[in-house]
């Protein structure tokens, strides 16, 4: 046994020094389990912080740069729904041509054929008008319509979707009532040889030859819509492989960051315990000094 003293006692000294660092890791421990999280603060964890919060943020980035690639998917959508309903009609328009290019037909009924074409086409030409995403037109513009789709969560991780311009015109010069559909450069005259006004008496081979031009005409939107479902399906898997991405390394982030529960449970527990006991052992370590009073009696 260790001499008594009265002025210092070690053993109380000790015990309270070690419930001390249990009661800072109990605090600690507390304060993960309600928080969820292992780094609470840059000094829980410095690397630890700097790697997380860069992980964060590039899964931020890639869930917006998600978004993005959405609205570039809507745009090809919205382009593929009005030229899938410009292509029924252009069946529509060859259906007629191909009436109007019969001998047996007048000039009066060919007329009539060529009136109805030209409703058609005007539904045709509203149609490249009226189709937007967001107020921008489509297809209706001074030049191509370029959208820059940036898909990634880094610089330069970008796409452009590019419509072609896609209008109409009329003609009803030279007694003869006409229509012209412009896509990309490419120019096609839909003319059955009738005119609205004036009794126009063009042969039949007009008629025929425009049967060809409605063919061309149906190849040109049957390509932009083609251009426009490649994009759609470039795009999807670009949101796939950006969501995979997301999740895992939200999930690295999470490894990183975010607190074990059970196993910080069992910490806290520890802790607890031991500063139950610590606090147990304090109090015996302030009776020894006590003893020196036996030596006095």
């Amino acid at each position: 046994m260790g001499a008594l003293r009265i002025n210092y006692n070690y053993q109380a000294d000790f015990t309270l020094n070690n419930m001390k660092k249990t009661e800072f890791n109990l605090n600690k421990s507390l304060e993960r389990l309600a928080s969820g999280y292992r780094i609470n603060r840059a000094a829980d964890d410095a690397a630890g912080l700097y790697i997380a919060d860069q992980l964060k943020t590039y899964a931020l980035s890639l869930e917006q740069g998600t978004r993005n690639a959405q609205d570039g998917v809507s745009v090809a959508q919205i382009a593929q729904g009005s030229l899938t309903e410009v292509y029924n009609i252009l069946n529509d328009i060859k259906t007629k041509a191909i009436q109007a290019s019969d001998s047996t037909l007048d000039s009066t009924a060919r007329r009539q054929i060529q009136q109805d074409v030209n409703k058609l086409v005007d539904a045709i030409s509203k149609i490249f008008s009226d189709t937007e995403f967001n107020g921008i037109n489509l297809f209706n513009s001074a030049s191509s319509t370029n959208f820059i789709i940036h898909y990634g969560g880094r610089k330069d991780q970008s796409l452009t979707l590019t419509l072609d311009v896609a209008t109409v015109s009329k003609s009803e010069s030279t007694g003869s009532a006409y229509t012209t559909v412009k896509i990309g450069s490419n120019v096609y005259s839909i003319n059955l040889g009738g005119s609205i006004s004036t009794n126009y008496s063009t042969a039949a081979n007009l008629a025929n030859t425009t049967v060809q031009t409605v063919d061309n005409l149906i190849k040109a939107i049957d390509n932009l819509n083609a251009k426009m479902g490649s994009y759609q399906i470039e795009l999807e898997k670009i949101i796939s492989n950006n969501e995979t991405q997301r999740i895992n390394t939200s999930e690295a982030e999470s490894r990183i960051r975010n607190v074990d529960m059970a196993e910080e449970m069992s910490k806290f527990t520890k802790y607890q315990i031991l500063m139950q006991s610590g606090t147990a052992m304090l109090a015996q370590a302030n009776q020894v000094p006590q003893m020196v009073l036996q030596l006095i009696r």
